[in-house]
């Protein structure tokens, strides 16, 4: 996916746009930073009940960087590594377990 700049920081959600110029709108559940870099934990954002409480999502690492007019700004580059998403991906659900305990 290409040209995935965040677009609406105050709502956390995300748009990927790809190669044939479709977009897909994401939101961010939650973020993290893992070896100095800062990864965040993505779901879809579609019009669809998911047909079960599990929804699929992806992991990307934030970008900053400085426009031509010296403006900051974030991009979310899609983590391709397995074997760093998946060990992203725990923990991830460790850190969601651990809130939902501190919650109850």
């Amino acid at each position: 996916m290409a040209d995935n700049e965040m677009n609406n920081m105050e709502e956390d959600i995300i748009v990927f746009e790809d190669e044939d110029g479709n977009e897909y709108n994401y939101a961010v559940v939650d973020y993290l930073f893992y070896n100095g870099d800062e990864y965040a934990l993505l779901t879809e954002v579609t019009d669809e009940e998911p047909e079960d409480e599990k929804q699929e999502c992806i992991v990307c690492r934030i970008v900053a960087e400085t426009d031509e007019d010296g403006e900051e700004t974030e991009s979310f580059d899609l983590v391709e590594d397995d074997a760093l998403g998946q060990k992203l991906v725990e923990i991830f659900n460790t850190k969601m377990a651990e809130e939902e305990e501190e919650d109850e």
